[in-house]
């Protein structure tokens, strides 16, 4: 009879990688993307208004702006892209795969108050910055009433 070490340590991990992909299965259901494959990931996304529009930042790191594809889609932005493995690991190589890969799609609903054709994106050390500017109405302009002392 042989006998096996117990290593809590590794029932932990296993317990761990079991309840990642649960969670990761129940939120599949919610992404913006019901069509993106079972590996698609969903990037973090902060958005925020200032007194000229909005501002969307978005955590991309590995990629670079020829992986990703920003567009205005009617009263959509639409924000696609794709992380690959590095080429020079090998898959037999690794221990642990914790980081997301795949494609990615996120879409922001735009307001009335962005102008669409004005978008501006910039990417830097892995963070994308998108500048939603506000459209540029014009004031009123007040009607000279002109007074007869009649």
């Amino acid at each position: 009879m042989t006998t096996r070490h117990w290593d809590p340590l590794r029932d932990l991990l296993n317990l761990q990688e079991r309840m990642n992909r649960l969670f990761e299965d129940s939120l599949a259901a919610t992404r913006s993307d019901p069509a993106a494959p079972a590996s698609a990931w969903t990037p973090a996304a902060d958005v925020y208004e200032t007194a000229e529009g909005f501002i969307v930042l978005m955590d991309l790191p590995g990629l670079s702006a020829d992986d990703v594809d920003i567009h205005v889609d009617g009263d959509r932005l639409v924000v696609r892209g794709e992380r690959r493995p590095s080429d020079k690991t090998r898959p037999e190589s690794f221990h642990r795969v914790e980081r997301s890969y795949g494609v990615f799609t996120r879409v922001f609903q735009l307001t009335d108050e962005v102008d669409p054709d004005e978008v501006r994106a910039e990417f830097r050390d892995g963070l994308l910055r998108l500048e939603l500017p506000r459209l540029h109405t014009r004031a009123p302009s007040r009607a000279r009433q002109e007074r007869s002392d009649a």
